[in-house]
């Protein structure tokens, strides 16, 4: 979304708008294009995957893909997507991001069937103990394109379709705010648990849009 000029335009207009709502001084801020990027580990048996935030927030360590929101910044979110990860080791970089889960990556038994259960949940969204996102399903990062992976990635072979600009965003419209000095809490609603997984799989919530640098209160 926003890919031409005049989007962009758009998106910078609404993300002063929604800032200054916000009570955010924009006129002392540094503001640019940024984006966040939230992981968790998949793991059997969970129902409620929380995904800290801020970078002072831990459940367990913070993977070294992630972008998190400092303390004394503030991000307002113009586009979202969710999608499914399966790299080789905790902090390896050598495979993309998936928008389904691929049977030849999810290769644990019934593991990327159970994956299925992502596409049946939705995130909710609070900020200072209020709701501001209810309810935002999954269903509508859940994409197959034509061209899909079959076997293991190597030179010549078919890898899943996507395009990191097009595919799988959708618009946050009215815009998330994330604040650094406020508490945000963004949590993963499953109506069932994993029944398998693949090791070292990861849910990713990937956000596009304005970075404010340097202007909450902590500093």
């Amino acid at each position: 979304m926003g890919v031409d000029t005049m989007g962009q335009r758009i998106i910078y207009a609404n993300a002063v708008d929604m800032l200054g709502k916000e009570g955010i001084h924009v006129d002392i801020a540094i503001l640019t294009q940024g984006y966040v990027r939230f992981e968790q580990p998949m793991v059997v048996g969970q129902t409620n995957i929380l995904f800290p935030i801020l970078v002072n927030q831990s459940t367990g360590g913070q993977f070294n893909t992630e972008q998190r929101v400092n303390l004394q910044d503030a991000f307002v979110t113009s586009e979202l997507a969710v999608f499914l990860y399966a790299p080789s080791s905790a902090t390896a970089t050598n495979v993309p991001l998936l928008s389904y889960p691929n049977t030849t990556q999810f290769s644990t038994a019934g593991s990327a069937a159970a994956a299925e259960t992502i596409y049946h949940s939705y995130l909710t969204l609070s900020i200072n103990k209020q709701v501001v996102v209810p309810f935002w399903d999954i269903w509508r990062s859940r994409l197959t394109k034509q061209t899909q992976q079959s076997v293991a990635i190597a030179a010549g072979t078919a890898q899943d379709q996507l395009s990191g600009r097009d595919d799988v965003f959708y618009p946050t419209e009215p815009n998330w705010v994330f604040i650094g000095s406020r508490s945000n809490i963004l949590q993963l609603v499953m109506p069932n648990s994993f029944a398998a997984v693949t090791p070292l799989t990861r849910i990713v919530v990937f956000g596009r849009g304005v970075l404010a640098q340097n202007c909450t209160s902590v500093q």
